[in-house]
């Protein structure tokens, strides 16, 4: 499901209802079901491609030579997961009116707005020979999976309930579906928008103090209020409903050295934080060709290669740097020629662009016309998707303007040692993310990637002034100067999206995650010798929140109960080590608290905007979340330290205390956190009912909160487990390959026919593993199917 599309507005076929009452859509499910075993002939492969499917239905793909291989992945992500690759290049480049009709409309206009689709056209066209060819293998991989399920009538039951048939895929469909993945993960932007908001509203000073760790009134980090308005909010009830969905991934990876492991080799983990999407974001794969490539781990359908796993020699994994790699300024407008903006005193040319935008049901389509500012970007205002801002924002990102991280990637898939893996690691573009690394040599190490534009001035906190001149980027941060590190003394090395480049003389961004998932991965790292596969596996599932622990005990020693219900609250807290775990009521008192006490404090100042301060993002299209979402606990945390007696937080324990008994009755100790944190794995077709009873996985209780290792975020100001949760779990042991671990939150197949559409969700919900077959021996021991891909020559 893309971030925030609600398809149930989108028009699918009226007649899906009839269908299944009707007794056809049973047949529907399991008729598109890809062949698994034989020989199938097709045309773009240079030999014969192996797909050997295990009992997970993971792909191990063999072929002669690596664009043949690149050619097997894109067959097989089209075999499991062609509707949710469909929707994503759709998203990515504002093509979803074409289908779903006028209510898609308004997510298109925004879409070919920014224009990452331009971009990824810019890129194809630069791009260099290797990176041209793996995406047209690749895509033939698709394509010939496609052709053969259009000519067999066997597209899965979702094109057939929306009534339209899918297109070739284009090796720019990678790139624009790269873009959005990395627009998707590079923050503040937004923030800027809410920010300046929250400014409008309250003044500086009180601004300020709502994040006080960020930035302080008496700055030069933002331009005057007069040069970036907005002179005032809109007036309560003026702001558009904010849907929520989607937003920056968080992250954990950690390693430690060969001497500090049971088996004498690196071991390495990650699990990439992501909101719920079903199927699951990552699809696990396998691929070899010759003695060029042989890599596994997970991979994103709709791009070839591996995103997160090993090879041969080395392991990686992935976790959001949290930079500021976008910026939003003020435009002046010539009022006599819509194509100028003002630049230093005088007037400078864009261009318009005019974007076609077919819309279903309509004769005409609708022409979106776009100005390209000279500077800084497109122009994304005015549009319906922030109907109450007058101002002319420019949106400048490295999103737009530095490669994709697609052959990086590729060149990594391929790296055999340290040197190898940063030199590959040049050439990543966007988004600026965190590599942790280790190899089968003994080393470990860490290296930030991506292009971070360094500004002339101020820290790109609030839209600048684009006339001005003074708030320009001058190049971006080079790669030997972003933070890095090879084998640290301790055998070590974590991280979860805190703040890495404090000893940089760089600006990277203010707004890091919260550093108490960092803490705790330390600690327990810290807390013996060695470690196993199995340590870190218990680590994955860990739900101690450092943060809960010292607030439960500050309420604790503060806080005198004036009946019975808060004594036994505060009694559950008294005994509580902190888990946040699905069967924990202390958990809830704790989690309930949380939220209450930002609006016990900040609500008379700041009126309708108190969900921002929990979180919510400036729109759904924009993003869910704004920075306050991730650093909400530590300011809790840091008020009721230096003001523990504050009236305030008296408060906001009693009413938070009377609320859960009203939801979840008289007896404190059945107030489980799950009853009020259940997690729903949902189709994007699910809210045409009744297709949720066949699409979706049924709800249940989920532990952890955005401080846990084992994720378990919420979404703003509410507490449905919505908020980012482990996307893929991934553990490697450089010793032996074979023995490296792995689970996703659903299953390989995107086919509800199919016995892999949710078979691993038991196991992830247990945080489970299996094992992620490497070698021949290893792979024929679960392997169940075996289909060949013969080249035809006619």
């Amino acid at each position: 499901m893309p971030f925030g599309l609600s398809l149930n507005r989108f028009g699918v076929a009226a007649g899906a209802t009839g269908a299944l009452a009707a007794g056809a859509f049973g047949y529907l499910l399991r008729r598109p079901l890809p062949p698994l075993d034989g020989e199938i002939r097709v045309k773009g492969v240079s030999g014969v491609v192996e797909i050997v499917r295990d009992r997970w239905g993971i792909p191990h793909i063999s072929a002669r030579e690596p664009v043949d291989a690149y050619f097997g992945q894109g067959f097989c992500h089209a075999q499991d997961r062609l509707w949710q690759m469909e929707l994503t290049r759709r998203l990515a480049c504002g093509r979803l009116a074409e289908v779903f009709g006028q209510e898609a409309l308004d997510v298109d206009r925004f879409q070919r707005r920014i224009g990452l689709h331009r971009a990824a056209q810019a890129e194809w066209l630069t791009a260099d020979t290797d990176l041209r060819d793996s995406l047209r293998a690749y895509a033939a991989g698709v394509n010939a999976c496609l052709d053969g399920l259009i000519a067999s009538k066997k597209l899965p039951p979702e094109f057939v309930l929306a009534r339209f048939e899918p297109a070739h895929w284009e090796p720019t469909d990678t790139l624009a579906f790269a873009r959005y993945l990395a627009h998707s993960q590079s923050p503040n932007w937004e923030s800027e928008l809410v920010r300046s908001r929250l400014i409008a509203r309250v003044g500086y000073a009180q601004a300020a103090s709502l994040e006080p760790e960020v930035w302080q009134p008496q700055t030069g980090a933002l331009p005057h209020l007069e040069d970036w308005g907005p002179p005032e909010m809109p007036e309560s009830g003026e702001l558009p409903p904010l849907e929520l969905a989607g937003g920056p991934l968080a992250s954990n990876a950690w390693a430690v050295s060969g001497t500090r492991s049971s088996t004498g080799k690196p071991l390495l983990a990650n699990d990439p934080h992501m909101f719920p999407r079903f199927p699951s974001v990552f699809y696990e794969a396998h691929l070899a060709a010759g003695g060029e490539l042989n890599v596994a781990g997970g991979s994103v359908p709709g791009a070839p290669g591996i995103l997160i796993g090993h090879n041969r020699h080395i392991a990686w994994g992935i976790t959001a740097s949290m930079a500021d790699v976008s910026d939003l300024y003020v435009e002046r407008l010539d009022p006599g020629d819509a194509r100028r903006t003002e630049f230093a005193g005088r007037w400078e040319t864009g261009s318009l662009v005019r974007e076609t935008i077919p819309v279903k049901g309509r004769t005409k389509p609708w022409l979106e016309e776009v100005l390209l500012t000279s500077r800084h970007g497109p122009l994304l205002t005015p549009t319906v998707s922030i109907p109450d801002e007058h101002r002319s924002l420019a949106l400048r990102s490295m999103v737009l303007e530095a490669p994709s991280a697609a052959a990086a990637l590729l060149r990594i898939n391929r790296a055999r040692s340290w040197d190898e893996f940063r030199e590959a690691a040049r050439g990543w573009g966007t988004p600026a993310m965190n590599l942790t690394y280790a190899d089968a040599e003994g080393n470990i190490g860490y290296q930030l990637v991506g292009k971070v534009p360094i500004r002339e001035r101020g820290e790109g906190l609030v839209p600048s002034p684009g006339w001005s001149g003074q708030y320009e980027w001058r190049g971006s941060i080079p790669f030997d100067d972003l933070p890095h590190a090879f084998n640290p003394p301790d055998g070590l090395w974590a991280n979860a999206n805190h703040n890495v480049a404090k000893n940089s003389p760089y600006f990277f961004t203010r707004e890091f995650i919260d550093p108490a998932r960092y803490h705790r991965i330390r600690q327990v790292l810290e807390s013996k010798e060695r470690h196993s596969a199995v340590d870190f596996g218990a680590l994955q599932a860990d739900e101690v929140s450092l943060p809960a622990r010292r607030v439960a005990d500050l309420l604790v020693q503060h806080q005198v109960p004036a009946n019975r219900l808060e004594a036994m609250a505060l009694d559950e807290l008294r005994h509580w080590d902190g888990r946040v775990s699905a069967d924990s009521a202390a958990a809830s008192i704790y989690e309930v608290f949380r939220n209450e006490l930002i609006r016990a404090r900040h609500a008379e100042l700041v009126g309708d905007l108190v969900p921002a301060l929990l979180g919510v993002g400036a729109h759904p299209l924009l993003a869910a979340v704004n920075s306050h979402y991730f650093l909400q606990t530590q300011r809790v945390l840091s008020f009721m330290e230096q003001s523990p007696e504050d009236p305030v937080i008296g408060r906001a324990f009693r009413s938070s205390v009377a609320w859960l008994g009203r939801r979840l009755g008289a007896n404190v100790v059945d107030w489980h956190w799950g009853r009020l944190h259940q997690l729903h794995l949902e189709h994007a077709l699910s809210l045409k009912k009744p297709l949720g009873l066949m699409f979706n996985v049924p709800r249940f209780a989920w532990g952890g909160d955005l401080e846990t290792v084992r994720a378990g975020g919420s979404w703003p100001d509410s507490f449905k487990a919505s908020g980012p949760i482990s996307a893929y779990r991934f553990i490697a042991d450089c010793g032996d390959w074979d023995n490296s671990l792995s689970c996703i939150p659903g299953g390989q197949s995107g086919q509800r026919g199919s016995p892999h559409y949710a078979d691993q969700v038991d196991a992830w919900r247990r945080v489970a593993y299996h094992p992620l077959s490497f070698t021949r021996p290893a792979i024929s021991r679960v392997q169940r199917h075996n289909l060949r891909l013969i080249p035809d020559g006619g």
